[in-house]
């Protein structure tokens, strides 16, 4: 059976990124290694992964061999540190800047960046992002899947709806009535 799985902000090679979001290594080598390993533990060759974003700060000829290490046919969803011409590195199946996918019945809305409103929000599509590193609450109906939100581990669908508090449009628009009906002019 093939399975589909989400990952963000890997940072490979980032030695800066340990410190800022205390990973647990003593170097980026040791880091790319571990992630490396926890990829290839759940994600089998056959796989589709989307990475949301800031996959690796390395060169691009160091990038496309450690996209060779990686199980999985990868998409990279482009972040903020990622190269601008990510579509010439070999080993990415595609390279957008955001994305709406079908994945085991759900709708998908994939970007690097967190949204407050995502195209298909009011319908019940779901929104994955990166970008924060687990530093900003998910709004209902979102759900960021940095490695330092799920310990490195590119996540499934299933893994998500899990932890996901569902989005509910009534909920939201009572609360936007309120406040609404705050700010209007006396």
């Amino acid at each position: 059976m093939l399975r589909t799985f989400f990952t963000s902000d890997s940072h490979f090679g980032h030695a800066n990124i340990i410190r800022y979001c205390q990973r647990p290594f003593a170097d980026a080598d040791k880091m790319d290694r571990a992630m490396v390993d926890i990829w290839n533990s759940v994600v089998d060759p056959r796989d589709t992964v989307y990475h949301l974003g800031d996959f690796s700060m390395l060169k691009p000829d160091q990038i496309a061999l450690l996209l060779k290490k990686l199980n999985g046919t990868k998409h990279l969803i482009r972040g903020n540190h990622d190269p601008v011409h990510s579509n010439q590195i070999k080993g990415w199946s595609s390279v957008q800047e955001m994305t709406k996918i079908h994945v085991e019945g759900k709708s998908l809305f994939l970007c690097h960046y967190p949204m407050r409103e995502w195209p298909g929000m009011w319908n019940g599509t779901i929104h994955l992002y990166g970008h924060v590193h687990g530093n900003f609450p998910p709004q209902p109906g979102s759900m960021g899947v940095s490695a330092d939100v799920w310990g490195g581990r590119p996540v499934q669908i299933a893994d998500i709806c899990d932890a996901l508090e569902p989005f509910d449009p009534e909920v939201a628009k009572r609360h936007r009535a309120e406040v609404l009906r705050l700010r209007k002019w006396e």
